[in-house]
């Protein structure tokens, strides 16, 4: 299970706090996920890495050095970056000082550790109870290990294409469809048209069924973002996405197939006010299996299997694994111009609290070891970000 940091406030301040200690890149290995897959002569293909790392403290240097090591080693690999960030607790109280820290440190942290990645997908809410991915949940902010069982389904589901077997058109009904290796994951969503390296991620746990009720959202509509500082019903006329769907209900606690599931998605699209230029669809039959240790986090409306039964949301107590033995999951990846609000917070901060002249942070960020060319070049990394993103403005001239 993915886990979240409790380093202590004291650990947490200098983005270079650990970058000298190289032991830990060896030591921290285990943060590293290679996927492969198998060909039919059994000989291993990398696909490319997974790295998940919290970037909210001294680990990040010892991220971006891990990192550089494994660009440096396998050059033509690509590596999809999950920077996770654990519940932050603001309070009116927080200095000034500790406000520009940990802004700069985001901005800082972000812009280094995206160099190293061809896919960066920012996870982590300030507030996941007060979201509306936990509607269905209950959640308390200070258990780390609740949002740690959320975000880690959600990226065992994003991932679970990368370990289908490719099913073929002649092939016989399958329990699987969609199936696409990680370099295709991140070519879709960065390597074509505008090439914005910067992924939203949302989710739906448990996903409701397809028939869905007479008020009910639909599949695609129970969809909502562990991606932070993101914009809200934009249009985006050039978007890309790519969902997997797994262990769906048709309807009550019956299983959809992959065929009634790809039928869903279509009809949703049709009828949603804007869809994306592009979406990948990977279903599975199988849902998410509830393991023993994971923590009591749902509400009474979830049924054994993950079905959504009716009547109100109450505050009774919650359910763990021995009430709910599997769910069914929606995930999807999206390039957006929804992520921009994210992208230009970094890029303002950095700029007002670390470049502009008499900035507040100028002298943190030379005790960090950065100069002033390092910090430009960040800006110029984030600034490129933001402008992939933004429309074109028209010419107002006549002629």
């Amino acid at each position: 299970m993915l886990r979240t940091s409790t380093i202590t406030e004291s650990e947490r301040i200098p983005f270079h706090g650990l970058c000298k200690e190289k032991k830990l890149v060896t030591d921290y290995g285990f943060l590293l996920k290679s996927v492969i897959i198998y060909s039919s002569w059994g000989k291993i293909i990398l696909q490319g890495f997974q790295f998940v790392v919290d970037d909210f403290g001294g680990f990040s240097a010892v991220a971006e050095e891990f990192l550089e090591n494994i660009v440096d080693e396998y050059t033509n690999t690509p590596v999809l970056l999950y920077a996770v960030q654990g519940h932050r607790a603001f309070t009116n109280l927080q200095s000034k000082k500790r406000t520009v820290l940990e802004d700069l440190h985001d901005a800082v942290s972000f812009s280094r550790l995206s160099s190293y990645s061809k896919l960066i997908v920012p996870v982590g809410l300030p507030s996941l109870s007060k979201s509306k991915v936990s509607k269905f949940l209950h959640i308390e902010d200070g258990k780390h290990y609740h949002s740690s069982a959320v975000y880690a389904a959600a990226l065992h589901s994003i991932s679970l294409p990368f370990r289908m077997e490719p099913v073929g058109p002649t092939t016989p009904a399958s329990s699987v469809a969609g199936a696409v290796d990680l370099h295709g994951v991140i070519q879709m969503l960065s390597g074509q048209g505008r090439q914005n390296m910067v992924s939203v991620l949302d989710v739906a746990i448990p996903a409701p069924s397809l028939s869905g009720g007479e008020n009910e959202l639909s599949l695609l509509e129970n969809l909502h973002p562990l991606t932070p500082q993101i914009a809200e019903d934009v249009e985006d006329m050039q978007a890309v996405e790519c969902i997997t769907i797994h262990g769906a209900h048709a309807s009550g606690s019956h299983r959809a197939s992959v065929s009634e599931v790809k039928d869903a998605v279509d009809s949703a699209y049709q009828r949603a006010e804007t869809s994306p230029m592009f979406c990948h669809l990977s279903v599975a039959l199988r849902p998410l299996p509830i393991p023993l240790p994971f923590p009591s986090i749902f509400g009474n409306q979830v049924g054994q299997h993950g079905e959504l039964m009716g009547g109100p949301i109450t505050n009774s107590s919650s359910k763990g694994s021995l009430d709910v033995h599997s769910i069914p999951m929606a995930a999807r990846l999206r390039s957006s111009n929804a992520i921009l609000p994210f992208l230009e917070s970094r890029l303002q901060n950095l700029h007002r609290f670390g470049i502009d002249r008499g900035a507040a942070g100028a002298q943190l960020l030379r005790s960090w070891g950065f100069g002033r060319e390092e910090l430009e070049e960040m800006e110029e990394m984030l600034s490129k970000m933001v402008a992939t993103l933004c429309p074109p403005q028209l010419s107002s001239d006549s002629d």
